[in-house]
Protein backbone atom coordinates (compact mmCIF):
# COMPACT_ATOMS: atom_id res chain seq x y z
CA UNK A 1 0.00 0.00 0.00
CA UNK A 2 2.85 2.41 0.82
CA UNK A 3 4.32 1.99 -2.65
CA UNK A 4 0.96 2.64 -4.31
CA UNK A 5 0.39 5.73 -2.15
CA UNK A 6 3.85 7.01 -3.09
CA UNK A 7 3.14 6.47 -6.80
CA UNK A 8 -0.21 8.28 -6.51
CA UNK A 9 1.49 11.18 -4.75
CA UNK A 10 4.06 11.30 -7.54
CA UNK A 11 1.24 11.62 -10.09
CA UNK A 12 -0.48 14.26 -7.95
CA UNK A 13 2.74 16.25 -7.88
CA UNK A 14 3.15 15.87 -11.63
CA UNK A 15 -0.35 17.23 -12.18
CA UNK A 16 -0.01 20.21 -9.84
CA UNK A 17 3.31 21.15 -11.42
CA UNK A 18 1.69 21.46 -14.84
CA UNK A 19 -0.60 24.28 -13.70
CA UNK A 20 2.07 26.99 -13.60
CA UNK A 21 3.49 26.24 -17.08
CA UNK A 22 -0.06 25.87 -18.37
CA UNK A 23 -0.83 29.51 -17.51
CA UNK A 24 1.29 31.14 -20.27
CA UNK A 25 0.14 28.47 -22.76
CA UNK A 26 -3.51 29.27 -22.04
CA UNK A 27 -2.81 33.01 -22.14
CA UNK A 28 -1.41 32.65 -25.65
CA UNK A 29 -4.14 30.29 -26.84
CA UNK A 30 -7.19 32.03 -25.35
CA UNK A 31 -5.79 35.59 -25.13
CA UNK A 32 -6.17 35.83 -21.34
CA UNK A 33 -4.74 38.35 -18.89
CA UNK A 34 -2.26 37.17 -16.25
CA UNK A 35 -4.84 37.54 -13.48
CA UNK A 36 -7.53 35.64 -15.36
CA UNK A 37 -5.22 32.79 -16.34
CA UNK A 38 -3.97 32.66 -12.76
CA UNK A 39 -7.49 31.67 -11.68
CA UNK A 40 -6.52 28.21 -12.98
CA UNK A 41 -4.44 27.72 -9.82
CA UNK A 42 -7.13 29.29 -7.64
CA UNK A 43 -9.83 27.02 -9.08
CA UNK A 44 -7.75 23.90 -8.54
CA UNK A 45 -6.84 24.67 -4.95
CA UNK A 46 -10.34 26.01 -4.29
CA UNK A 47 -11.71 22.58 -5.16
CA UNK A 48 -9.00 20.95 -3.03
CA UNK A 49 -9.88 23.21 -0.13
CA UNK A 50 -13.56 22.23 -0.28
CA UNK A 51 -12.89 18.48 -0.28
CA UNK A 52 -10.27 18.73 2.46
CA UNK A 53 -12.58 20.76 4.68
CA UNK A 54 -15.51 18.42 4.05
CA UNK A 55 -13.26 15.44 4.78
CA UNK A 56 -12.45 16.89 8.18
CA UNK A 57 -16.10 17.52 9.02
CA UNK A 58 -17.32 14.07 8.01
CA UNK A 59 -18.01 11.44 10.62
CA UNK A 60 -15.62 8.47 10.85
CA UNK A 61 -18.14 6.38 8.91
CA UNK A 62 -18.16 8.64 5.85
CA UNK A 63 -14.53 9.82 5.99
CA UNK A 64 -13.29 6.37 4.90
CA UNK A 65 -14.55 4.53 1.80
CA UNK A 66 -17.11 7.16 0.65
CA UNK A 67 -14.55 10.01 0.67
CA UNK A 68 -11.87 7.81 -0.89
CA UNK A 69 -14.10 6.51 -3.69
CA UNK A 70 -15.52 9.97 -4.43
CA UNK A 71 -12.03 11.46 -4.63
CA UNK A 72 -10.82 8.57 -6.79
CA UNK A 73 -13.61 9.32 -9.28
CA UNK A 74 -13.44 13.14 -9.32
CA UNK A 75 -9.69 13.44 -9.91
CA UNK A 76 -9.57 11.32 -13.11
CA UNK A 77 -12.83 12.93 -14.28
CA UNK A 78 -11.31 16.41 -13.98
CA UNK A 79 -8.13 15.27 -15.71
CA UNK A 80 -10.17 13.81 -18.56
CA UNK A 81 -12.10 17.04 -18.96
CA UNK A 82 -8.85 19.02 -18.98
CA UNK A 83 -7.55 16.79 -21.79
CA UNK A 84 -10.30 18.04 -24.11
CA UNK A 85 -9.29 20.84 -26.55
CA UNK A 86 -11.90 23.24 -25.16
CA UNK A 87 -11.47 26.98 -24.63
CA UNK A 88 -11.79 29.01 -21.44
CA UNK A 89 -13.55 28.58 -18.98
CA UNK A 90 -13.68 24.78 -19.49
CA UNK A 91 -10.08 24.36 -18.21
CA UNK A 92 -11.09 26.26 -15.05
CA UNK A 93 -14.03 23.89 -14.48
CA UNK A 94 -11.81 20.88 -15.15
CA UNK A 95 -9.14 21.82 -12.60
CA UNK A 96 -11.83 22.61 -10.00
CA UNK A 97 -13.30 19.10 -10.40
CA UNK A 98 -9.82 17.56 -10.31
CA UNK A 99 -9.06 19.63 -7.21
CA UNK A 100 -12.05 18.15 -5.40
CA UNK A 101 -10.54 14.69 -5.86
CA UNK A 102 -7.01 15.90 -5.17
CA UNK A 103 -7.85 17.34 -1.75
CA UNK A 104 -9.56 14.18 -0.52
CA UNK A 105 -6.69 11.94 -1.58
CA UNK A 106 -4.07 14.25 -0.05
CA UNK A 107 -5.95 14.28 3.26
CA UNK A 108 -6.36 10.50 3.40
CA UNK A 109 -2.82 9.59 2.32
CA UNK A 110 -1.10 12.20 4.48
CA UNK A 111 -3.11 11.08 7.51
CA UNK A 112 -2.20 7.43 6.93
CA UNK A 113 1.49 8.19 6.40
CA UNK A 114 1.64 10.53 9.41
CA UNK A 115 0.28 7.70 11.56
CA UNK A 116 3.13 5.48 10.32
CA UNK A 117 5.85 8.02 11.09
CA UNK A 118 7.80 11.03 9.75
CA UNK A 119 9.83 8.78 7.41
CA UNK A 120 6.69 7.91 5.48
CA UNK A 121 5.55 11.54 5.33
CA UNK A 122 8.93 12.47 3.85
CA UNK A 123 8.69 9.54 1.42
CA UNK A 124 5.31 10.39 -0.10
CA UNK A 125 5.99 14.13 -0.16
CA UNK A 126 9.40 13.45 -1.68
CA UNK A 127 7.86 11.40 -4.50
CA UNK A 128 5.36 14.24 -4.90
CA UNK A 129 8.29 16.52 -5.62
CA UNK A 130 9.89 14.02 -8.01
CA UNK A 131 6.65 13.75 -9.96
CA UNK A 132 6.33 17.52 -9.96
CA UNK A 133 9.82 17.82 -11.43
CA UNK A 134 8.67 15.86 -14.49
CA UNK A 135 5.43 17.80 -14.99
CA UNK A 136 6.72 21.05 -16.53
CA UNK A 137 9.04 19.23 -18.94
CA UNK A 138 6.22 16.95 -20.10
CA UNK A 139 3.74 19.77 -20.62
CA UNK A 140 6.31 21.77 -22.58
CA UNK A 141 6.42 18.84 -25.03
CA UNK A 142 2.75 17.83 -25.06
CA UNK A 143 1.05 21.22 -24.30
CA UNK A 144 -1.49 19.22 -22.26
CA UNK A 145 -4.08 17.09 -24.01
CA UNK A 146 -2.70 13.56 -24.07
CA UNK A 147 -0.66 14.18 -20.91
CA UNK A 148 -3.79 14.75 -18.82
CA UNK A 149 -5.50 11.73 -20.39
CA UNK A 150 -2.52 9.53 -19.48
CA UNK A 151 -2.50 10.99 -15.96
CA UNK A 152 -6.18 10.12 -15.52
CA UNK A 153 -5.49 6.50 -16.45
CA UNK A 154 -2.34 6.41 -14.30
CA UNK A 155 -4.21 7.58 -11.21
CA UNK A 156 -6.93 4.97 -11.67
CA UNK A 157 -4.37 2.18 -12.08
CA UNK A 158 -2.12 3.29 -9.20
CA UNK A 159 -4.68 3.91 -6.47
CA UNK A 160 -4.62 1.28 -3.68
CA UNK A 161 -7.38 -1.29 -4.11
CA UNK A 162 -8.27 -1.12 -0.41
CA UNK A 163 -9.07 2.13 1.35
CA UNK A 164 -6.03 3.45 3.28
CA UNK A 165 -6.92 3.72 6.93
CA UNK A 166 -5.29 5.06 10.06
CA UNK A 167 -8.38 5.19 12.27
CA UNK A 168 -7.83 5.10 16.01
CA UNK A 169 -9.94 5.92 19.03
CA UNK A 170 -8.33 9.36 18.98
CA UNK A 171 -9.97 10.02 15.62
CA UNK A 172 -13.33 10.25 17.35
CA UNK A 173 -12.24 13.12 19.57
CA UNK A 174 -13.52 16.56 18.77
CA UNK A 175 -11.10 19.11 17.40
CA UNK A 176 -10.32 21.77 19.99
CA UNK A 177 -9.15 25.15 18.82
CA UNK A 178 -6.02 26.44 20.52
CA UNK A 179 -3.45 29.16 19.92
CA UNK A 180 -0.78 26.69 18.67
CA UNK A 181 -3.26 25.18 16.20
CA UNK A 182 -4.21 28.65 14.92
CA UNK A 183 -0.54 29.61 14.56
CA UNK A 184 0.34 26.38 12.75
CA UNK A 185 -2.59 26.93 10.39
CA UNK A 186 -1.43 30.47 9.70
CA UNK A 187 2.13 29.28 9.15
CA UNK A 188 1.06 26.65 6.60
CA UNK A 189 -1.17 29.22 4.89
CA UNK A 190 1.87 31.43 4.31
CA UNK A 191 4.14 28.54 3.38
CA UNK A 192 1.64 27.16 0.88
CA UNK A 193 1.56 30.60 -0.67
CA UNK A 194 5.36 30.57 -0.99
CA UNK A 195 5.51 27.12 -2.58
CA UNK A 196 2.56 27.51 -4.92
CA UNK A 197 3.31 31.14 -5.70
CA UNK A 198 6.81 30.23 -6.87
CA UNK A 199 5.77 27.15 -8.84
CA UNK A 200 2.75 28.84 -10.41
CA UNK A 201 4.49 31.99 -11.58
CA UNK A 202 7.97 30.60 -12.28
CA UNK A 203 7.30 30.04 -16.00
CA UNK A 204 5.78 33.52 -16.35
CA UNK A 205 8.73 35.03 -14.46
CA UNK A 206 11.24 33.23 -16.69
CA UNK A 207 9.43 34.42 -19.81
CA UNK A 208 9.78 37.98 -18.55
CA UNK A 209 13.52 37.31 -18.32
CA UNK A 210 13.51 36.47 -22.04
CA UNK A 211 13.08 32.69 -22.09
CA UNK A 212 10.69 31.15 -24.63
CA UNK A 213 7.38 29.64 -23.45
CA UNK A 214 8.54 26.05 -23.99
CA UNK A 215 11.92 26.65 -22.36
CA UNK A 216 10.34 28.42 -19.40
CA UNK A 217 7.86 25.54 -18.94
CA UNK A 218 10.67 22.97 -19.03
CA UNK A 219 12.83 24.95 -16.59
CA UNK A 220 9.97 24.95 -14.07
CA UNK A 221 11.04 21.37 -13.33
CA UNK A 222 14.07 22.77 -11.53
CA UNK A 223 12.00 24.15 -8.65
CA UNK A 224 10.23 20.82 -8.13
CA UNK A 225 13.48 18.87 -8.44
CA UNK A 226 14.99 21.07 -5.75
CA UNK A 227 11.89 20.59 -3.61
CA UNK A 228 12.16 16.79 -3.88
CA UNK A 229 15.85 16.90 -3.01
CA UNK A 230 15.17 19.16 -0.07
CA UNK A 231 12.58 16.77 1.32
CA UNK A 232 14.52 13.56 0.75
CA UNK A 233 18.11 14.64 1.42
CA UNK A 234 18.18 17.67 3.75
CA UNK A 235 16.54 15.79 6.69
CA UNK A 236 19.38 13.24 6.48
CA UNK A 237 21.95 15.98 7.00
CA UNK A 238 19.96 17.78 9.70
CA UNK A 239 18.46 14.77 11.46
CA UNK A 240 19.68 16.00 14.86
CA UNK A 241 18.11 19.43 14.40
CA UNK A 242 14.83 20.33 16.04
CA UNK A 243 11.93 21.11 13.67
CA UNK A 244 11.87 24.82 14.64
CA UNK A 245 15.60 25.19 13.96
CA UNK A 246 15.29 23.46 10.60
CA UNK A 247 12.27 25.56 9.59
CA UNK A 248 13.88 28.89 10.57
CA UNK A 249 17.10 27.99 8.73
CA UNK A 250 15.16 26.95 5.63
CA UNK A 251 13.08 30.15 5.63
CA UNK A 252 16.17 32.34 5.92
CA UNK A 253 17.83 30.40 3.10
CA UNK A 254 14.72 30.90 0.95
CA UNK A 255 14.84 34.63 1.59
CA UNK A 256 18.48 34.80 0.50
CA UNK A 257 17.74 32.68 -2.60
CA UNK A 258 15.07 35.11 -3.82
CA UNK A 259 17.81 37.51 -4.91
CA UNK A 260 19.16 34.87 -7.32
CA UNK A 261 15.98 34.79 -9.43
CA UNK A 262 16.12 38.55 -9.94
CA UNK A 263 18.69 38.17 -12.73
CA UNK A 264 18.03 36.52 -16.09
CA UNK A 265 21.27 34.47 -16.18
CA UNK A 266 20.82 33.00 -12.69
CA UNK A 267 17.01 32.75 -12.44
CA UNK A 268 16.76 29.00 -13.32
CA UNK A 269 19.45 28.11 -10.76
CA UNK A 270 17.69 30.35 -8.26
CA UNK A 271 14.43 28.43 -8.56
CA UNK A 272 16.34 25.14 -8.07
CA UNK A 273 17.92 26.59 -4.93
CA UNK A 274 14.58 27.91 -3.69
CA UNK A 275 13.04 24.46 -4.08
CA UNK A 276 15.86 22.82 -2.12
CA UNK A 277 15.56 25.38 0.69
CA UNK A 278 11.75 25.20 0.85
CA UNK A 279 11.57 21.39 0.62
CA UNK A 280 12.06 20.47 4.32
CA UNK A 281 9.63 23.08 5.66
CA UNK A 282 6.34 21.18 5.20
CA UNK A 283 7.48 17.78 6.60
CA UNK A 284 9.30 19.51 9.46
CA UNK A 285 6.14 21.45 10.28
CA UNK A 286 4.15 18.19 10.39
CA UNK A 287 6.75 16.75 12.77
CA UNK A 288 6.52 19.85 14.97
CA UNK A 289 2.74 19.63 14.99
CA UNK A 290 2.96 15.97 16.01
CA UNK A 291 5.04 16.99 19.04
CA UNK A 292 2.70 19.82 19.99
CA UNK A 293 -0.83 18.72 19.09
CA UNK A 294 -2.77 15.47 18.89
CA UNK A 295 -2.73 14.30 15.29
CA UNK A 296 -6.09 12.80 14.32
CA UNK A 297 -7.72 13.20 10.93
CA UNK A 298 -9.59 16.35 11.98
CA UNK A 299 -6.37 18.13 13.00
CA UNK A 300 -4.80 17.15 9.68
CA UNK A 301 -7.91 18.37 7.89
CA UNK A 302 -7.74 21.72 9.70
CA UNK A 303 -4.11 22.48 8.85
CA UNK A 304 -4.37 21.09 5.31
CA UNK A 305 -7.56 23.04 4.64
CA UNK A 306 -5.88 26.29 5.62
CA UNK A 307 -2.84 25.30 3.53
CA UNK A 308 -5.17 24.73 0.56
CA UNK A 309 -6.65 28.17 1.21
CA UNK A 310 -3.15 29.60 0.98
CA UNK A 311 -2.57 27.63 -2.22
CA UNK A 312 -5.74 29.09 -3.71
CA UNK A 313 -5.54 32.68 -2.47
CA UNK A 314 -1.89 33.69 -2.42
CA UNK A 315 -0.99 32.83 -6.06
CA UNK A 316 -4.07 34.73 -7.22
CA UNK A 317 -3.09 37.76 -5.13
CA UNK A 318 0.45 37.53 -6.50
CA UNK A 319 -0.97 37.34 -10.03
CA UNK A 320 -2.98 40.52 -9.66
CA UNK A 321 -0.01 42.15 -7.92
CA UNK A 322 2.25 41.26 -10.84
CA UNK A 323 -0.36 42.59 -13.25
CA UNK A 324 -0.47 45.89 -11.36
CA UNK A 325 3.32 46.23 -11.09
CA UNK A 326 5.68 43.97 -13.05
CA UNK A 327 6.11 40.22 -13.55
CA UNK A 328 9.70 40.66 -12.41
CA UNK A 329 8.40 41.75 -8.97
CA UNK A 330 7.72 38.11 -8.05
CA UNK A 331 10.57 37.95 -5.45
CA UNK A 332 9.09 40.88 -3.55
CA UNK A 333 5.63 39.34 -3.25
CA UNK A 334 7.05 35.95 -2.21
CA UNK A 335 9.24 37.69 0.37
CA UNK A 336 6.09 38.99 2.08
CA UNK A 337 4.77 35.43 2.52
CA UNK A 338 8.19 34.26 3.75
CA UNK A 339 8.23 37.05 6.32
CA UNK A 340 4.81 35.92 7.53
CA UNK A 341 6.09 32.34 7.95
CA UNK A 342 9.15 33.48 9.86
CA UNK A 343 7.18 35.71 12.20
CA UNK A 344 4.76 32.91 13.06
CA UNK A 345 7.57 30.40 13.68
CA UNK A 346 9.26 32.86 16.02
CA UNK A 347 5.96 33.29 17.89
CA UNK A 348 5.53 29.51 18.20
CA UNK A 349 9.08 29.06 19.48
CA UNK A 350 8.64 31.87 21.99
CA UNK A 351 5.43 30.31 23.27
CA UNK A 352 7.07 26.90 23.60
CA UNK A 353 9.96 28.39 25.62
CA UNK A 354 7.52 30.30 27.81
CA UNK A 355 5.54 27.14 28.59
CA UNK A 356 8.75 25.27 29.50
CA UNK A 357 9.80 28.04 31.85
CA UNK A 358 6.39 27.98 33.52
Amino acid sequence: MVVRCAVVFGLLGLFQATLGPLIPLLRDRDDLSAGTAGLLVTGFFGGSLVSTAVGGLLSDRFAGPPLYVTSAVLLPAGLGLLALPAGWPVPLLAVAVAGLGFGGLVLIINTVMAARGLTYVNLVNGTYGLGAAAGPALISVTHGGVLFAVLAVGVLVSLPWTVPSAETTVERARLRMSLPLVLFCAMLFCYAGVETGLSSWEATHLRAHGYSADTAAALTSLFWLGLAGGRLLVPLVTRNWSPPRLIVSALLACGASLSVIAFDFSAPAGFLLLGACAGPIFPATLAWIARTLPHPRRVNAAVLTVAMLGNAAVPALIGFGLEATSVLALPLFVAVALAGCLGIVVALRARAVERQEV
